[in-house]
């Protein structure tokens, strides 16, 4: 297996165990220090807290987490790699008693380092893109404040609507300047790893 190949499993294997709420097996992903960035974090937390805090993940059969990710970009450079992921999210949950689906549509970005001839993540973040919110129920209204869900950024405004503790401050496609912000940042980390082999 190549390098690149193995990240790639790597990855792989850390969506499927998030899914399923595979504690173990999710945590056997990412070195000790590594940091994770999601939407309800409020920023750079532990991996500790992403695997073990209060949105610690679990798997409900009765409002799942569907995730569906695309064949994955690895930007490699000795023993650091980044890793850029395309990502469909569904999540089954209930909007105001109503029975909804929340679609959102991101670009995963991991940061992974070789240690002892081992690949694992170091940093875990996304890029936000769009997001949809629907009845499960074809034709079900769902009962929206339609003025605060417009202010809302676009970029993921359904998902900030369904989890008020949702970070505004998330890269996403509305600010260019986070994403560029972002891949400046990996880019220079990227950099050190020529000296790592």
């Amino acid at each position: 297996m190549s390098e690149n190949e193995a990240i790639r499993e790597l990855i792989a294997r850390e969506r499927q165990s998030r899914v399923t709420a595979d504690i173990p097996a999710l945590e056997a992903c990412y070195w000790p220090d590594a940091l994770v960035v999601t939407s309800w974090t409020g920023g750079c937390v532990p991996v500790e807290r992403y695997l073990h805090g209060g949105k610690a993940p679990v798997h409900d059969p009765e409002r799942p987490i569907v995730s569906r990710i695309a064949y994955p970009i690895v930007h490699r450079r000795g023993a650091r790699a980044y890793v850029e992921a395309p990502q469909t999210t569904l999540r089954w949950l209930d909007v105001g008693g109503v029975r909804a689906v929340l679609t959102c549509y991101m670009r995963l970005i991991y940061e992974v380092e070789r240690r002892d001839g081992e690949w694992r993540i170091v940093y875990f973040g996304s890029v936000y893109e769009s997001d949809t919110l629907q009845p499960e129920i074809p034709g079900e209204a769902l009962p929206l404040d339609r003025e605060r869900w417009a202010s809302l950024r676009h970029a993921y405004r359904n998902l900030a609507y369904v989890d008020a503790g949702t970070s505004p401050d998330l890269p996403g496609i509305d600010r260019p300047e986070s994403v560029r912000a972002l891949y400046d940042r990996l880019e220079q980390w990227l950099a050190g790893g020529e000296t790592e082999e």
